[in-house]
Protein backbone atom coordinates (compact mmCIF):
# COMPACT_ATOMS: atom_id res chain seq x y z
CA UNK A 1 0.00 0.00 0.00
CA UNK A 2 1.77 3.70 -0.87
CA UNK A 3 0.13 6.18 1.28
CA UNK A 4 0.05 9.24 -0.71
CA UNK A 5 -0.22 13.28 0.65
CA UNK A 6 -2.36 15.41 -1.20
CA UNK A 7 -2.29 19.34 -0.95
CA UNK A 8 -3.13 22.47 -3.58
CA UNK A 9 -2.66 26.31 -3.33
CA UNK A 10 -6.35 27.13 -4.42
CA UNK A 11 -7.78 25.67 -1.81
CA UNK A 12 -9.81 22.15 -0.63
CA UNK A 13 -12.78 23.09 -2.48
CA UNK A 14 -10.90 23.09 -6.05
CA UNK A 15 -11.95 21.81 -8.95
CA UNK A 16 -8.37 20.82 -9.93
CA UNK A 17 -7.48 18.91 -6.24
CA UNK A 18 -10.40 16.76 -6.55
CA UNK A 19 -9.55 15.87 -9.94
CA UNK A 20 -5.88 14.51 -9.09
CA UNK A 21 -7.65 12.36 -6.20
CA UNK A 22 -9.90 11.42 -9.11
CA UNK A 23 -7.02 9.93 -10.84
CA UNK A 24 -4.90 8.66 -8.07
CA UNK A 25 -8.03 6.40 -7.06
CA UNK A 26 -7.65 5.06 -10.76
CA UNK A 27 -4.41 3.36 -9.14
CA UNK A 28 -4.21 -0.15 -7.44
CA UNK A 29 -3.09 -0.15 -4.01
CA UNK A 30 -3.10 3.51 -2.75
CA UNK A 31 -4.28 5.24 0.61
CA UNK A 32 -5.14 8.89 0.13
CA UNK A 33 -5.11 11.68 2.76
CA UNK A 34 -5.56 15.45 1.51
CA UNK A 35 -4.24 18.33 3.85
CA UNK A 36 -4.84 21.51 1.95
CA UNK A 37 -5.74 25.43 2.71
CA UNK A 38 -9.30 26.70 3.50
CA UNK A 39 -9.51 29.21 1.04
CA UNK A 40 -7.10 30.81 -1.87
CA UNK A 41 -3.43 31.09 -1.61
CA UNK A 42 -2.49 31.36 -4.85
CA UNK A 43 1.14 33.32 -5.00
CA UNK A 44 2.00 32.90 -1.30
CA UNK A 45 5.34 31.39 -2.52
CA UNK A 46 6.84 29.20 0.71
CA UNK A 47 5.69 31.11 3.51
CA UNK A 48 4.72 29.68 6.81
CA UNK A 49 1.91 30.74 9.70
CA UNK A 50 4.42 31.17 13.45
CA UNK A 51 2.30 34.85 14.53
CA UNK A 52 -0.94 32.99 14.38
CA UNK A 53 -2.14 29.54 15.55
CA UNK A 54 -2.73 26.72 13.21
CA UNK A 55 -6.85 24.65 13.69
CA UNK A 56 -6.41 21.64 11.05
CA UNK A 57 -10.05 20.62 10.61
CA UNK A 58 -11.50 17.14 9.22
CA UNK A 59 -13.62 18.50 5.98
CA UNK A 60 -15.80 16.23 3.80
CA UNK A 61 -14.50 15.50 0.36
CA UNK A 62 -16.86 14.31 -2.33
CA UNK A 63 -17.62 11.18 -0.74
CA UNK A 64 -14.53 9.74 -2.11
CA UNK A 65 -12.54 7.12 0.42
CA UNK A 66 -10.08 9.64 1.56
CA UNK A 67 -9.60 11.01 4.94
CA UNK A 68 -9.42 15.04 4.21
CA UNK A 69 -8.94 18.46 6.75
CA UNK A 70 -8.78 22.25 5.76
CA UNK A 71 -6.37 24.05 7.32
CA UNK A 72 -6.31 27.93 7.92
CA UNK A 73 -2.69 28.20 6.42
CA UNK A 74 -0.16 28.04 3.34
CA UNK A 75 0.06 25.20 1.57
CA UNK A 76 4.04 24.69 3.50
CA UNK A 77 1.07 25.10 6.62
CA UNK A 78 -0.46 22.22 5.19
CA UNK A 79 2.58 19.95 4.73
CA UNK A 80 3.61 21.00 8.30
CA UNK A 81 0.11 20.24 9.78
CA UNK A 82 0.36 16.59 8.10
CA UNK A 83 3.17 15.67 9.17
CA UNK A 84 2.98 17.18 13.06
CA UNK A 85 -0.62 17.29 13.57
CA UNK A 86 -2.84 15.31 11.55
CA UNK A 87 -1.31 11.83 10.59
CA UNK A 88 -1.05 11.05 14.01
CA UNK A 89 0.12 8.10 13.58
CA UNK A 90 3.64 9.52 12.79
CA UNK A 91 3.74 6.85 9.54
CA UNK A 92 4.60 9.55 7.14
CA UNK A 93 3.53 9.39 3.25
CA UNK A 94 5.66 8.14 1.17
CA UNK A 95 4.41 10.53 -1.53
CA UNK A 96 3.47 13.96 -2.22
CA UNK A 97 1.35 15.48 -4.86
CA UNK A 98 0.56 18.84 -5.08
CA UNK A 99 -2.13 20.07 -7.20
CA UNK A 100 -4.02 20.15 -9.75
CA UNK A 101 -2.84 23.74 -9.93
CA UNK A 102 -5.32 26.45 -12.24
CA UNK A 103 -2.67 27.85 -14.64
CA UNK A 104 1.04 26.71 -15.56
CA UNK A 105 3.88 27.17 -13.15
CA UNK A 106 6.57 27.51 -15.12
CA UNK A 107 10.48 29.51 -14.76
CA UNK A 108 10.85 31.52 -11.60
CA UNK A 109 7.09 30.67 -10.83
CA UNK A 110 8.33 27.72 -8.54
CA UNK A 111 9.75 30.74 -5.90
CA UNK A 112 6.32 32.04 -6.38
CA UNK A 113 4.13 29.15 -6.60
CA UNK A 114 2.18 27.75 -3.28
CA UNK A 115 1.93 24.53 -5.35
CA UNK A 116 5.81 24.23 -5.78
CA UNK A 117 6.18 25.49 -2.56
CA UNK A 118 3.64 22.53 -0.24
CA UNK A 119 5.79 19.80 -2.46
CA UNK A 120 9.38 21.55 -2.06
CA UNK A 121 8.17 21.13 2.03
CA UNK A 122 7.26 17.87 1.27
CA UNK A 123 11.26 17.29 0.15
CA UNK A 124 12.11 19.52 2.74
CA UNK A 125 10.56 16.89 5.39
CA UNK A 126 11.97 13.96 4.29
CA UNK A 127 8.81 12.70 1.33
CA UNK A 128 9.16 12.79 -2.39
CA UNK A 129 6.86 15.40 -3.91
CA UNK A 130 5.04 16.34 -7.32
CA UNK A 131 3.74 19.29 -8.32
CA UNK A 132 1.29 19.56 -11.18
CA UNK A 133 -0.33 22.47 -13.02
CA UNK A 134 -2.24 22.58 -15.79
CA UNK A 135 -2.39 25.03 -18.53
CA UNK A 136 -5.82 26.43 -18.23
CA UNK A 137 -5.48 29.62 -16.48
CA UNK A 138 -7.59 31.81 -19.00
CA UNK A 139 -10.43 28.77 -19.12
CA UNK A 140 -10.16 28.12 -15.50
CA UNK A 141 -13.39 25.77 -15.41
CA UNK A 142 -11.75 23.61 -18.21
CA UNK A 143 -9.66 20.94 -17.03
CA UNK A 144 -10.43 18.81 -20.83
CA UNK A 145 -8.61 15.56 -20.61
CA UNK A 146 -6.22 16.00 -17.55
CA UNK A 147 -7.82 13.09 -15.45
CA UNK A 148 -6.90 10.40 -18.29
CA UNK A 149 -3.46 12.78 -19.54
CA UNK A 150 -1.91 12.37 -16.23
CA UNK A 151 -2.94 9.15 -14.88
CA UNK A 152 0.12 7.39 -16.45
CA UNK A 153 2.51 9.86 -15.04
CA UNK A 154 0.84 9.27 -11.31
CA UNK A 155 1.58 5.64 -12.07
CA UNK A 156 5.12 5.72 -12.80
CA UNK A 157 6.10 8.45 -9.82
CA UNK A 158 4.10 5.86 -7.77
CA UNK A 159 5.67 3.30 -8.67
CA UNK A 160 8.48 5.25 -8.03
CA UNK A 161 8.30 6.00 -4.53
CA UNK A 162 7.11 2.75 -3.83
CA UNK A 163 10.71 0.87 -4.67
CA UNK A 164 12.48 4.03 -3.36
CA UNK A 165 13.79 5.32 -6.45
CA UNK A 166 13.00 8.82 -6.11
CA UNK A 167 15.91 11.11 -5.06
CA UNK A 168 16.11 12.80 -2.22
CA UNK A 169 15.97 16.55 -2.04
CA UNK A 170 14.19 16.76 -5.37
CA UNK A 171 10.60 17.85 -6.15
CA UNK A 172 9.84 17.40 -9.91
CA UNK A 173 8.01 20.46 -11.34
CA UNK A 174 5.01 19.07 -14.00
CA UNK A 175 3.17 21.32 -16.48
CA UNK A 176 0.44 20.26 -19.01
CA UNK A 177 -0.55 21.38 -21.82
CA UNK A 178 -4.45 22.63 -22.23
CA UNK A 179 -4.72 19.72 -25.23
CA UNK A 180 -6.81 16.97 -25.98
CA UNK A 181 -4.90 13.64 -24.96
CA UNK A 182 -4.58 12.76 -28.51
CA UNK A 183 -2.43 16.56 -29.64
CA UNK A 184 0.15 16.11 -26.79
CA UNK A 185 3.16 15.39 -28.15
CA UNK A 186 4.71 13.60 -24.66
CA UNK A 187 6.68 13.96 -22.06
CA UNK A 188 9.88 16.22 -22.28
CA UNK A 189 12.59 16.77 -19.62
CA UNK A 190 12.95 20.56 -19.16
CA UNK A 191 14.89 23.49 -17.73
CA UNK A 192 13.19 26.71 -15.98
CA UNK A 193 12.45 29.17 -18.45
CA UNK A 194 13.56 32.32 -16.16
CA UNK A 195 12.95 34.62 -18.67
CA UNK A 196 9.82 34.09 -20.66
CA UNK A 197 8.35 37.59 -19.40
CA UNK A 198 8.72 40.57 -17.55
CA UNK A 199 7.24 41.98 -14.41
CA UNK A 200 4.93 45.36 -15.57
CA UNK A 201 2.44 47.36 -12.99
CA UNK A 202 -0.95 48.70 -13.96
CA UNK A 203 -2.10 51.34 -12.15
CA UNK A 204 -5.99 51.77 -11.57
CA UNK A 205 -8.31 53.43 -8.98
CA UNK A 206 -7.33 50.99 -5.90
CA UNK A 207 -3.59 50.95 -6.89
CA UNK A 208 -0.94 48.87 -8.99
CA UNK A 209 -2.17 45.71 -9.94
CA UNK A 210 0.94 43.11 -11.23
CA UNK A 211 0.63 41.90 -14.78
CA UNK A 212 2.82 40.39 -17.08
CA UNK A 213 4.00 40.80 -20.40
CA UNK A 214 5.32 37.74 -22.11
CA UNK A 215 8.24 37.98 -24.58
CA UNK A 216 8.54 36.81 -28.38
CA UNK A 217 12.22 34.78 -28.00
CA UNK A 218 14.41 35.18 -31.28
CA UNK A 219 16.16 31.81 -30.45
CA UNK A 220 14.03 29.88 -27.71
CA UNK A 221 16.06 27.12 -25.83
CA UNK A 222 14.89 23.69 -27.11
CA UNK A 223 14.81 22.61 -23.16
CA UNK A 224 12.91 25.17 -21.47
CA UNK A 225 9.96 24.43 -20.33
CA UNK A 226 8.05 27.53 -21.51
CA UNK A 227 9.09 26.82 -24.96
CA UNK A 228 8.49 22.86 -24.50
CA UNK A 229 4.73 23.18 -23.18
CA UNK A 230 3.73 25.56 -25.50
CA UNK A 231 4.54 23.25 -28.27
CA UNK A 232 2.39 21.05 -26.70
CA UNK A 233 4.32 18.59 -24.38
CA UNK A 234 4.18 17.73 -20.97
CA UNK A 235 7.09 19.10 -19.30
CA UNK A 236 8.62 17.60 -15.95
CA UNK A 237 11.69 19.54 -14.60
CA UNK A 238 13.82 17.94 -11.33
CA UNK A 239 13.87 20.86 -8.82
CA UNK A 240 17.28 20.84 -5.84
CA UNK A 241 16.26 22.31 -2.49
CA UNK A 242 19.71 22.61 -2.06
CA UNK A 243 20.30 26.43 -4.09
CA UNK A 244 24.13 26.27 -2.89
CA UNK A 245 26.15 27.26 -6.50
CA UNK A 246 29.33 25.14 -5.12
CA UNK A 247 31.42 25.95 -8.17
CA UNK A 248 31.65 28.94 -6.40
CA UNK A 249 32.74 28.32 -2.95
CA UNK A 250 36.37 27.90 -3.86
CA UNK A 251 36.48 31.48 -5.50
CA UNK A 252 35.05 32.77 -2.35
CA UNK A 253 37.78 31.08 -0.35
CA UNK A 254 40.80 32.85 -2.13
CA UNK A 255 38.73 36.31 -1.74
CA UNK A 256 40.69 38.68 0.48
CA UNK A 257 38.69 39.16 2.64
CA UNK A 258 38.33 35.51 3.30
CA UNK A 259 42.09 34.76 4.28
CA UNK A 260 42.04 35.00 7.92
CA UNK A 261 39.25 32.38 7.75
CA UNK A 262 41.63 29.90 5.31
CA UNK A 263 44.69 30.18 7.54
CA UNK A 264 42.09 29.61 10.56
CA UNK A 265 40.84 26.54 9.36
CA UNK A 266 44.03 24.92 8.18
CA UNK A 267 45.52 25.63 11.79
Amino acid sequence: MVRILVSNDDGINARGIRLLVDAILTLPNVEVFVVAPSGENSGVGHSITYRSALAPKPHPFYELPVQAWEVNGTPADCIKSAYHLVLTDKKKPDLVLSGINVGNNLGRDVYYSGTCSAAREAVILGTPAVALSYDNYFHEEDYGEVVDIIQPLLSHFVQKAKQNELPPEVFWNVNIPHRKQSDIKGIAPAVLSLYHYDDQYHREDEGYWLKRQYKEAKRPDERDDYHLLTSGYITVTPIHIDSTDRGLLDEIAHWPLAGEWTKEEKT
